[in-house]
C-alpha cells in the first residue's frame, strides 16, 4: 500500500497590488491538493473506457472522503493516480509538491485483518 498526503500546501505568487495601480506584491495562496488530484484522475488524454471511468470514479470517491490528511491506496490505486500524474502535461511550479507527493508515496505494509 502507498500512504499519500492529501493536506493543502501554500504557494507563492505574484499579483497586482489592489491599492498600487501597476504594482507588483508578493502573495501566498492555498493549494487545494485534494482537488487537483481528482482533476488529473479525470484528465481527458488518459482516454478512459466506460469500465475505468467507474474505477476511477470509485478511487476519485475514496480521495473525496477522506477525513484524514493522509489516504492509504492500493497499488493499483496508486498506480492510477502516478498514470494520471505522468500523462497530464501542462504543470507549473505550483505543481511541484503535488508530483512530488505522488511520485515519492510512501510504501508501507499493512497487516492483514485476522479473522475470528
Amino acid at each position: 500500500m502507498r500512504k499519500l498526503n492529501l493536506e493543502n500546501y501554500t504557494v507563492k505568487v505574484r499579483q497586482p497590488d489592489p491599492m498600487k495601480l501597476g504594482e507588483m506584491i508578493d502573495a501566498e495562496m492555498p493549494y487545494n491538493f485534494k482537488d487537483s488530484i481528482l482533476n488529473l484522475l479525470f484528465y481527458k488524454d488518459l482516454e478512459l473506457d466506460g469500465f475505468e471511468l467507474v474505477r476511477q470514479n470509485i478511487l476519485a470517491t475514496k480521495i473525496e472522503t477522506c477525513k484524514a490528511s493522509e489516504v492509504l491506496l492500493e497499488e493499483d490505486e496508486y498506480q492510477r493516480v502516478k498514470r494520471a500524474v505522468a500523462v497530464f502535461k501542462g504543470f507549473n511550479r505550483h505543481d511541484v509538491e503535488l508530483v512530488t507527493r505522488v511520485n515519492e508515496a510512501a510504501e508501507i505494509e499493512v497487516e492483514p485483518v485476522k479473522e475470528k
